[in-house]
């Protein structure tokens, strides 16, 4: 047991750390992505097209950190349950991955519809319908934006958490 809760511990770091790095990274390649977008729409949607699905890095880390979660309350004999930071902790981890499933990649699919929209160009003498087009992706980018921002303060508040266990 000894030797199983170290190696547990530093699972559970590399999946927080996957989960929240992976997050800041999309964060910050979409708003490139934006800015490319508001400038030249043709080499946006190409970075797009190139860029690297993190979803698999985000599922390595959650099943890390569930892993080696439950392998630390078996180790410590669910001694934290009752603790209110630890309480509070699950319950963010658990809205970051329902959030990220139902809202982010929902919007990543919306996002890929309207970038595929795009490229066919099908509307390019449809005034109306062009102006349809720009709001969506305006109300989109704004969605995208508040996901990525309340993704990243829910894991600084559990970095917070666990670094000082509040009770």
């Amino acid at each position: 047991m000894q030797t199983l809760f170290p190696i547990a511990l530093i699972a559970h770091i590399v999946g927080i750390t996957f989960m929240a790095g992976t997050t800041l990274v999309e964060y910050l390649l979409m708003n490139h992505f934006w800015k490319l977008f508001k400038n030249d729409r043709s080499k946006a949607i190409a970075s797009h097209d190139t860029g690297f699905n993190f979803h698999l890095l985000v599922d390595i880390g959650v099943t890390l950190l569930i892993l080696s979660g439950v392998l630390m309350l078996i180790i410590f004999q669910g001694v934290f349950i009752k603790q209110i930071w630890f309480q509070i902790k699950i319950g963010l981890i658990i809205i970051i991955a329902i959030n990220g499933t139902l809202i982010g990649r929902k919007n990543d699919k919306k996002l890929n519809a309207l970038l595929s929209l795009e490229k066919l160009n099908l509307h390019k003498n449809d005034f109306p319908e062009q102006e349809n087009l720009k709001e969506d992706f305006i109300s989109l980018k704004q969605r995208l934006n508040l996901f990525y921002i309340s993704q990243l303060l829910m894991f600084l508040t559990i970095f917070t958490l666990s670094i000082f266990k509040f009770n």
